[in-house]
Parts: structure tokens; C-alpha cells; sequence
């Protein structure tokens, strides 16, 4: 059973519950457009360049967002699991 906040699931709680591929998705949309900002803003970066950087770093970013949920996710499940016991 999932662990609720006033009998009510949090976002926290309703991203973890996505397929890893939804979350991979989103997660690399959102990281690819914001590394592309700041690579152009930031860093002056060419466009070109800016695509592919925020492309490399995209990739990363969204292994670490996914693996970091799955790890999250099971560590509540097992910390919920033994306060049912």
C-alpha cells in the first residue's frame, strides 16, 4: 500500500507510479529544452552546438531522474513495509 499525506496521494507519489518510460521521457524533454536555454544564455553557445550539448546532457540527466526514482520509490516502499509490521 502507498504511503498518503492527509489520506491523499502527492505528485511525489503519482510521478514514481509512471512507467519508467513516461518518466524517461518527460524528464529528457524537460532537461534537453532547459540545458539547450542555458548552453545558448548561459554559455553563449551556438545553436548547433547548444542541440548537441543539451542532447548529451539530456541523456544523463534523465538516467539520473529515472535511477533516482526507482531508488526513492524502493526505499519508501520497504521504510512503508516495515512500519506495517
Amino acid at each position: 500500500m502507498l504511503a498518503t499525506v492527509n489520506g491523499q496521494r502527492t505528485l511525489i507519489m503519482q510521478w514514481e507510479d509512471l512507467h519508467i518510460g513516461v518518466q524517461a521521457a518527460a524528464a529528457f524533454v524537460v532537461s534537453f529544452v532547459l540545458l539547450v536555454i542555458a548552453h545558448i544564455t548561459l554559455l553563449n553557445q551556438p545553436l548547433g552546438r547548444a542541440l548537441w550539448y543539451g542532447l548529451f546532457w539530456g541523456v544523463i540527466a534523465t538516467v539520473i531522474v529515472v535511477l533516482g526514482t526507482r531508488a526513492e520509490r524502493a526505499r519508501r516502499l520497504a521504510r512503508d513495509s516495515d512500519s506495517l509490521r
